[in-house]
């Protein structure tokens, strides 16, 4: 069974004796929600008994419920567990491992109120979230059937919003455009940016209404794939390597007009 025990607000402290059913473990996943509406982060209290034991249905329960967990980890500050078998430890310590943004810690019995003080500090505060700096920077050029940009770092959704922003401006102007690419320091993408909707529409779009794709500066795997890719796929696609970025531009018949950073009005 799992008993609930008194503590402030911002932690869960439980105590854990005999068999775990479902129920159990819906109690503590309740306790950890009701939590959750009153703080932004939120500490663990585990007392475990040595008669415990987890019941099938009840390990399903956790497992099931466990998964709706994985978006919240951020919320989670400190688990304290208190514990003699050195199982039970030794599953908290890995948890530890795996839940690395989590504090987890296993006391002895015989320091149970040690691990509750420690368990009971304030959590600290959400770190407020860094906005990320503008990694696609969209390159005026002398010729309004060239589209250009330069990638310098990381790639976020709004980045993609961005160059499918000034894209779509030149489809709609011209039958063909040309592109030029500029990977300054391509520094991987946010998972969330490739799978945005709109992105796949114009990848499609690009198949019939790009005739000259230049990628200057590419890093070793991106440029074999490129080539690899570039036959099965009606925009020719040519890779330059950066110190050869003027015959690139003569490539897609245009040159560059305003600095990096300059961008084009949607």
């Amino acid at each position: 069974m799992i008993e609930t025990l008194e503590s402030p607000d911002y932690l869960v402290a439980l105590k854990l004796t005999g068999a775990l059913s479902a129920d159990d473990v819906a109690k503590a996943y309740a306790a950890t929600e009701e939590a959750l509406k009153k703080n932004d982060r939120i500490s663990f209290f585990a007392d475990i008994d040595d008669s415990i034991n987890i019941t099938w249905e009840g390990l399903y329960k956790d497992l099931s419920e466990g998964i709706g967990q994985f978006g919240k980890l951020k919320h989670y500050y400190r688990a304290a567990v208190v514990t003699d078998k050195s199982w039970l430890g030794a599953m908290a310590r890995v948890e530890g491992l795996v839940f690395s943004s989590i504090d987890v810690r296993v006391f002895p019995k015989a320091e149970r109120d040690k691990a509750f003080a420690w368990a009971s500090e304030k959590p600290e505060p959400l770190p407020k979230p860094k906005t990320p700096d503008p990694a696609i920077h969209l390159i005026q050029t002398t010729k309004d059937k060239v589209f250009a940009y330069e990638v310098d770092g990381p790639i976020y959704e709004k980045d993609i919003k961005t160059a499918i922003a000034g894209l779509k401006e030149a489809f709609e102007a011209h039958e063909k455009v040309n592109v030029l690419a500029r990977m300054k320091n391509w520094a991987g993408f946010d998972l969330v940016s490739v799978l945005n909707d709109e992105l796949f529409k114009t990848k499609y779009k690009s198949l019939s209404k790009v005739e000259k794709y230049a990628v200057v500066g590419a890093r070793p795997w991106m440029r074999n794939f490129l080539e690899l890719i570039n036959p099965m796929i009606s925009p020719n696609i040519r890779v330059f390597d950066a110190e050869d970025e003027a015959e690139a531009w003569e490539w897609v018949g245009a040159q560059q007009a305003l600095l990096p950073g300059k961008a084009k009005k949607a």
